[in-house]
């Protein structure tokens, strides 16, 4: 292929139609596997010829393959070692020649950092090399280059865990970095003192003084080399000189809504950054150097000079930071116990912060999602009222009665205020309520809210006192972020109301769920939904029983105010009201029976719409887990509904799937295996079966979000139709997929979950043929040639698994397991020399297959006729012992206790959306044990050797007193307390 072959396919991968963009995504991954590929991608990045979009496309490709490929395992289109090291030489040189194209190089830097991770120092000792080489004292576009490179790779060390190998990775830079470094620092600082600077090469400094403060951070992060502490005066006077720098005066009209902030704010932020870290990492030389008092006195300073603009807002945030950071030691609180030092920190730093901005008063109307992101993710945002909160309770950690004194007096002030002329100066009650909000936390979280508040503020009465009003009030008759704050006062301090009084209130915040106004419906759904997740112990407060009064009424807003978008992208917008229903539909369990008709219509016409162009991945999953719910509670109180739901969801998923809606399917698969789970035992309905067919062509399979869902689904159809599928012919492509998936470490472990699923559900005359080869053949083959952790722990437990299970109804048989495996070579004893191979990770197996394993291995100790006979039975003695410290582990002889209708959702605001594959909580049910009838594996162990002695006198005591005194003794001793006797 071309160069402009590949820009026009750069160019359909962002084309409109899904058709042409998706046949284009394909190609351009077939064309990742080429030789070519890294060359002719790169080309297209650096020519300037090409459009603005095939270059910015191109860069990113090649972060993306980079990403995907480089030094992984089971890389979809790895890359050859010629291929990698070409690149390794030559990517910094493209990295700096497309220094004058800010947006590409930063894709190209982004890729480095990620072959660096991989690669650095051990692989790639030559790098840091290739990033001095080019440092010069006069060309400062290429430096900018280089330090940005620099920072790309090094800035992961600010929050990697310290160990050895990593401050090895930090001296082998420092050896060859440092010295360049501070060379080139002290020439920046030199130019920049330079009077007559043009405003460009201002600018360009100004840049490169950043990125070494950046750096400077960086090489910090970790500990404080050498080579800085032996320089710690010139470094600090650097470091005090710029966060006093202001090269230009500012302007006394300076905008407010200025957003973006220049490189001067972003020098004094990564000062202030830098003063946090040596104040909470190297206090003795920073603080007996004498550097702290001058550095919090100037940060004092900085922070009474800002203006209100919206660009200094991440350097408030730093600064105030830094200030906390101090305030909080308690070896520092002379600095600041003084009570006209605490009144000047709220009248000079917590008030003017506190105090709503017209640009954010005009958000609430103009962009009311960022409104909502930067107030209710504050913790995430850097935003002037999040950082004087937290000043505030830094504040409050070494002077709580003073700072509450003070506050509340500013508190009844703003009221004061406000119930003076409530329509003029609302905006004096929305800093009282912030104001009271940051003194009255003493400890929060995202999940639960606040969780401990200050002794010294009744929450509860301002609240009934002030807040209540505002939450009864008809919309428009106070201000409407007056009325968001009132709903956000009770998301707030949720935890600090009573059952009674939530339930009380909850009614309130229906109404507002059909406000027009984004900010005050997203407010009353997040609320409820959160009201609905609080947990008293283990168990949520709110039941079935509380929710039905106000279920319908909730949902039906909730619906409402959903479909209200109208276009696909619209109707997805909003995933804090699709999270609220989903709640409401968990909480709500059979008492939504009489209303899951209505429930139901409104979901399937949600997923028909935002199927036509999905663009929201949280809004996708809270639907699907919201669809899931329903099935699973209705279904669950009337098992003749589950026609009802086949007969709405199949024509959707039937579409999806006809579509190849890729981000639908890894649901769709699960809602499938659900709802073919809730069938009876050995029935698959003739609407499944149509479906089986497709699902076993290879095609399916190579996406990789789709293979956990798939595993499961076939799970369920060989749960359900195992004969039909023998009937029908259909093993063999199982057999083929599990061959694909056990090849694969990424996959491997769904391979083994997919080899359960037919050792369980196919009878063994159907089975027999297939087990020694090619299964244990290809297990066998991938445990010598290409074994993890992971892998040789999966084929333990399925030789466990196979050893427990009662098949086909009869009892287990063990020696079936050991034939397999032996009838894989024409000489018995393969058996006897793998099973001490994978014994050792019985140790490392998570709780959860303990107990298989445990009975696994009972069985083969006391089951098996083979085990005692030549050769296996030199594999007896360490099977017992590795059993015995099994049994010290916990989980091993505790059943779980989980109930079987506990949902366990994965929240992607919580944990982070997986693009691959998010799977559906709602949707899963508890297995069946397969080993149900062992109810502790100690004394099945026990009970089955006295009766294996029986058998055999003589036998079974030698080899148990072979094991190792440490775990032989207290198991004989357990046998002889229980009165069992081995002969």
């Amino acid at each position: 292929m071309s160069a402009q072959q590949l820009a026009q396919l750069l160019i359909n991968t962002l084309s409109p139609d899904a058709t042409t963009r998706r046949a284009a995504e394909r190609d351009l991954v077939s064309l990742q596997a080429t030789p070519e590929f890294a060359q002719l991608i790169l080309q297209l990045a650096q020519d300037p010829s090409q459009p603005k979009p095939v270059r910015q496309s191109a860069a990113l490709s090649f972060k993306n393959w980079i990403k995907a490929n480089w030094a992984l395992e089971d890389a979809p289109t790895p890359l050859t070692t010629a291929t990698a090291e070409s690149l390794k030489s030559s990517i910094v040189s493209i990295m700096i020649a497309l220094s004058s194209e800010p947006a590409l190089q930063v894709q190209i830097g982004e890729a480095i950092s990620i072959m660096a991770a991989a690669d650095f120092p051990d692989n790639w000792e030559g790098l840091v090399d290739q990033l001095v080489t080019p440092l010069s004292p006069t060309d400062f576009v290429i430096n900018n280059a280089v330090l940005q490179t620099a920072h790309s790779i090094f800035r992961r060390w600010r929050s990697e865990f310290r160990s050895d190998a990593l401050f090895l990775e930090i001296k082998f830079v420092l050896d060859r970095f440092c010295a360049p470094y501070l060379s080139l620092f002290q020439q920046t600082d030199s130019l920049l003192s330079t009077p007559n600077l043009t405003p460009e090469q201002h600018t360009l400094l100004s840049k490169t003084l950043l990125l070494l403060l950046q750096l400077y951070h960086d090489l910090n992060s970790q500990d404080l080399p050498e080579f800085f502490e032996d320089r710690l005066p010139e470094f600090m006077n650097l470091l005090l000189k710029y966060l006093d720098w202001n090269p230009s005066p500012v302007a006394e009209d300076e905008d407010e809504e200025e957003e973006e902030a220049t490189d001067l704010e972003k020098i004094k932020a990564e000062v202030c950054d830098i003063a946090s870290l040596y104040s909470l990492r190297y206090l003795d030389a920073f603080g007996e150097g004498g550097f702290l008092q001058p550095f919090v006195e100037r940060t004092w300073g900085l922070l009474t000079k800002l203006g209100k603009s919206v660009k200094y807002d991440s350097l408030v945030a730093k600064a105030t930071g830094f200030l906390a950071v101090v305030v909080k030691m308690p070896s520092q609180r002379a600095l600041f116990e003084a009570p006209a030092t605490l009144e000047a920190f709220c009248e000079k730093i917590i008030l003017p912060s506190m105090t709503l901005r017209s640009f954010e008063e005009e958000m609430f109307e103009d962009d009311p999602p960022e409104f909502v992101r930067r107030d209710l993710e504050s913790a995430n945002s850097e935003t002037r009222r999040q950082a004087a909160s937290d000043f505030t309770k830094a504040l409050m950690e070494q002077f709580e009665a003073q700072i509450t004194g003070i506050v509340t007096q500013y508190v009844g002030a703003y009221l004061a205020q406000y119930a003076a002329d409530p329509k003029g100066n609302w905006k004096a009650k929305d800093t009282a309520i912030f104001l009271l909000t940051s003194i009255a936390s003493r400890g929060s979280t995202m999940t639960q809210g606040v969780t401990s508040t200050n002794a010294l503020v009744d929450v509860i009465k301002f609240f009934s006192d002030h807040v209540l009003s505002d939450l009864q009030a008809p919309a428009g008759s106070v201000h409407p972020i007056i009325q968001a704050d009132a709903i956000k006062f009770l998301y707030t301090f949720r935890n600090q109301l009573t059952k009674d009084q939530l339930l009380s209130v909850l009614p309130l915040l229906v109404p507002h769920l059909l406000n027009p106004a984004f900010v005050i419906h997203t407010y009353a759904a997040i609320t409820i939904e959160r009201i609905l997740f609080i947990k008293e112990g283990p168990a949520f407060m709110f039941t079935q029983v509380d929710i039905r009064p106000y279920a319908e009424s909730i949902l039906d807003a909730l619906f409402k105010r959903i479909e209200s978008g109208g276009t696909p992208q619209l109707i997805a917008a909003n995933d804090q009201l699709m999270k609220s229903a989903m709640r409401v539909i968990i909480t709500g369990r059979q008492a939504l029976a009489p209303i899951y008709p209505t429930v139901l219509n409104h979901l399937v016409k949600i997923l028909g719409e935002i199927s036509k162009n999905p663009s929201n991945p949280k809004f996708n999953h809270f639907t699907f887990e919201s669809i899931s719910a329903l099935v699973r509670f209705i279904t669950a109180g009337n098992s003749s509904t589950l026609a009802e739901f086949e007969a709405a969801l199949f024509p959707p998923f039937h579409a999806i799937l006809q579509l190849d809606v890729s981000e639908f399917t890894p649901f769709v698969f699960q809602i499938l295996s659900q709802l073919l789970e809730s069938h009876d035992d050995n029935t698959l309905p003739a609407a499944y079966g149509a479906l089986l067919p497709p699902l076993l062509t290879p095609a399916l399979w190579e996406a990789k979000g789709n293979i956990p869902a798939l595993v499961r689904l076939l799970r369920a159809f060989l749960s359900r139709g195992a004969a039909d599928i023998i009937r029908d012919g259909q093993l063999p492509p199982m057999f083929g997929i599990f061959q694909h998936l056990i090849a694969s470490k990424a996959n491997d472990v769904f391979g083994f979950e997919l080899l359960e699923a037919l050792y369980e559900f196919v009878p063994l005359a159907s089975l027999q043929q297939y087990m020694s080869n090619p299964v244990f053949v290809l297990l066998l083959t991938r445990l010598q040639g290409n074994k993890t952790d992971k892998f040789t722990q999966g084929l333990l437990r399925f030789i466990c698994f196979a050893a427990s299970l009662q098949k086909d109804g009869g009892e287990p048989n063990p020696d079936g397991v050991i034939a397999m495996l032996d009838g894989c070579q024409p000489q018995p004893g393969l058996f006897a020399q793998v099973l001490p191979v994978l014994l050792p990770e019985a140790q490392k197996a998570p709780t959860k297959d303990r107990k298989i394993i445990a009975v696994g291995l009972s069985n083969l100790l006391a089951k098996s006729e083979s085990m005692l006979n030549a050769p296996n039975v030199q594999a007896w003695t360490p099977t017992m012992q590795a059993l015995l410290r099994l049994f010290l582990l916990p989980g091993t002889l505790t059943p779980s206790t989980k109930a079987t209708d506990e949902i366990d959702i994965l929240d992607p605001d919580d944990t982070g959306y997986q693009a691959s594959f998010s799977r559906l909580g709602a949707s899963e049910r508890v297995r069946p044990d397969p080993v149900a009838y062992v109810p502790e594996p100690r004394t099945y162990l026990a009970t089955s050797l006295v009766a294996k002695s029986h058998a055999h006198p003589g036998v079974i005591r030698p080899l148990v007193g072979a094991v190792t005194a440490e775990f032989a003794n207290p198991f004989m001793s357990y046998l002889s307390s229980n009165g069992f006797d081995l002969r």
